[in-house]
């Protein structure tokens, strides 16, 4: 049923973006193109289960005037797209059939149960009513293989019996993903029936931003990346913001809370960390940095700090106020550090990853 779902997705979405017209095209190099498509027009409809969704343009209560104001003011951007528009990265049919089956295979907030897969991080302990997560990841430019990837990210997610819903957002370098060997902005999403995709790759995030896009590549890896997700109070769809300098929150889209089952009335876990895939059979890719945590030097390895989460009353709280367990499959090679603690520079922080190589294990 779930192969059968996923593969009625990707012909849809194959057909329209074939047929789809599109108002303008932004070429950021020979394999990065966007097509500016009308918002209400955008692959992402296409979800069976969006056949009757109409789309929302802000968060409830959200306003975004004077915000819009400073960042045309402070932050030129490399995509703009006309009013009433959305940028849509143009995708080959190859990384869409890859993107439905990494984000099945390689992503689980609890353990890393796909080979080749490993993890590095903290999810929040017990089981809590959470609106959102939020946090500033420090972004790296690794060497990765052709067949490896190294992400960071945080995340949202439920678990109920033997089905899980989660939404992640971060940075990631993955060429069969993303066609080159550069560090990506991402978000990805699982929901019911087992589907689950990256960015606009398949149907399902709604992007409403003409100028941000769900996903790019990062031409700047010294600046930090900073997102929170959060569940809107009314329609319950979980919003993706976009943190800049200064304080501005860029809302890029949602994920419609249509595409989740357990997901809907809250998550269970939040969690902050690493993700490095390979083929078992080879070595495995270095993750955060490519060293191991100091306790000492924050900076020394991956760095996520500024965490923080949203809890069931919708309230936006500090990390420090809740309980973590730490996240590591193979300490040989990847670990982790959670300061616990509020530094008045970063907030709660942790640090993470590792050299990877041929001792990480299965």
């Amino acid at each position: 049923m779930n192969i059968f779902v996923n593969f009625v997705l990707l012909l849809l979405l194959i057909s329209f973006v074939e047929s789809a017209k599109h108002i303008k095209s932004i070429k950021l190099s020979k394999n990065v193109i966007y097509d500016c498509m009308d918002i209400y027009k955008q692959p992402s409809l296409l979800h069976p289960l969006l056949k009757h969704h109409n789309v929302q343009m802000k968060p409830s209560g959200w306003d975004s005037q004077l915000e819009n104001r400073l960042v045309n003011k402070r932050h030129k951007k490399r995509i703009h797209c006309p009013s009433g528009t959305v940028p849509i990265l143009r995708t080959k049919n190859k990384n869409v059939l890859y993107s439905q089956e990494y984000s099945k295979n390689h992503f689980n907030f609890l353990t890393a149960q796909y080979p080749g897969t490993h993890i590095a991080g903290v999810r929040t302990e017990g089981k809590n009513i959470y609106r959102g997560v939020g946090a500033r990841i420090s972004t790296y430019d690794l060497s990765i293989g052709k067949d490896q990837s190294s992400s960071a990210h945080t995340y949202v997610a439920t678990q109920s019996n033997d089905d899980s819903n989660s939404i992640q957002v971060g940075w990631m370098i993955n060429e069969r993903l993303f066609g080159n060997k550069q560090p990506w902005s991402y978000g990805s999403w699982l929901g019911k029936h087992g589907s689950g995709c990256f960015n606009v790759q398949c149907p399902g995030f709604i992007q409403v931003n003409k100028e941000n896009p769900i996903s790019e590549p990062l031409s700047n890896v010294q600046d930090p990346l900073s997102f929170s997700i959060h569940q809107d109070k009314e329609t319950k769809n979980w919003w993706l913001t976009n943190i800049k300098p200064f304080g501005i929150r860029i809302v890029v889209g949602y994920w419609p809370n249509e595409l989740f089952n357990v997901l809907r009335d809250g998550a269970d876990f939040v969690g902050y960390g690493g993700i490095v895939t390979s083929d078992p059979r080879g070595p495995s890719p270095p993750m955060g940095n490519g060293r191991l945590p100091n306790i000492d030097d924050r900076l020394w390895s991956g760095s996520i700090d500024h965490l923080n989460i949203i809890d069931s009353n919708y309230t936006i709280v500090g990390a420090n106020d809740i309980k973590s367990v730490p996240l590591v499959d193979s300490n040989k090679c990847y670990d982790v550090y959670y300061r616990g603690y509020v530094d008045d520079d970063v907030g709660v922080s942790l640090s993470y990853g590792g050299p990877g190589g041929f001792k990480c294990g299965y």
